[in-house]
């Protein structure tokens, strides 16, 4: 059928798809690369489970790519990803981006990984504010199985837990741009895992508050010079009196 041959194609061309990714030689050759890849996990992602981790290993080296398309075609690409990935695949991604959020090394890429975070809510929300258990198994030598395999149930955690306080601390720093993005990634979590991010809404709602009256194109260190110079003022009239 054509489903099947659709199918059997995209797992064939999936290995050179992330190798011209990762290469990064070409950058018009690794935009087409990026777009077909986001197109066949939005299609075909259940049926690429295999070959999900290698997706991923290829996909989070171009969140810092010095090129602003390759960037955000990797975050549609990978907001894609989480529809059909599984638990470990998620979970490593998830804790990649809360890792390099906290090292903040640099303003344009924590900009990407913000972005990165409101995608993948957009797309999975009830998979960041639900704990995540996934097993990993492990080859063990036992005294009476050489072969035997034990399974480690692992629990994630709510990591919307761990996302806010991060995106409320960057709504702080004097970036407009960054700003925008922390809010549309509040506006993700409220429509998607509303339940969870209950006990932020207040917060989330003081910061949109506080810059709704926000003009980036005022100058508010010219009010503040202007009300210490009538302060000033006001004292050498005082000395005068």
């Amino acid at each position: 059928t054509g489903s099947a041959l659709a199918a059997n194609v995209c797992k064939k061309i999936t290995g050179r798809l992330t190798s011209a990714i990762a290469k990064q030689e070409d950058v018009s050759v690794q935009l087409e690369a990026l777009d077909i890849m986001a197109d066949m996990l939005s299609r075909q992602g259940g049926l690429l489970v295999n070959f999900h981790p290698s997706i991923l290993t290829c996909l989070l080296p171009q969140l810092t790519s010095p090129r602003l398309a390759v960037r955000k075609r990797t975050i549609i690409a990978l907001g894609h990803l989480v529809m059909s990935c599984g638990n470990i695949v998620f979970v490593d991604l998830i804790e990649h981006l809360l890792t390099e959020l906290s090292k903040n090394d640099s303003m344009s890429t924590t900009r990407t990984y913000i972005q990165c975070i409101a995608a993948i809510s957009r797309q999975a929300g009830h998979r960041i504010g639900k704990k995540i258990f996934y097993i990993i198994i492990c080859n063990s030598k036992s005294f009476l199985d050489e072969s035997n395999y034990f399974a480690n149930f692992l629990l994630s955690g709510e990591y919307l837990e761990k996302i806010i306080p991060l995106v409320v601390k960057f709504c702080n720093v004097d970036d407009d741009e960054l700003r925008e993005y922390c809010i549309q990634a509040f506006e993700s979590f409220v429509r998607r895992c509303p339940k969870e991010v209950y006990p932020h809404v207040s917060t989330i709602i003081n910061i949109c508050l506080k810059y709704l009256t926000y003009d980036p194109n005022y100058n508010y260190d010219d009010e503040d010079e202007d009300e210490n110079a009538m302060d000033a003022d006001g004292g050498d009239d005082d000395d005068q009196g």
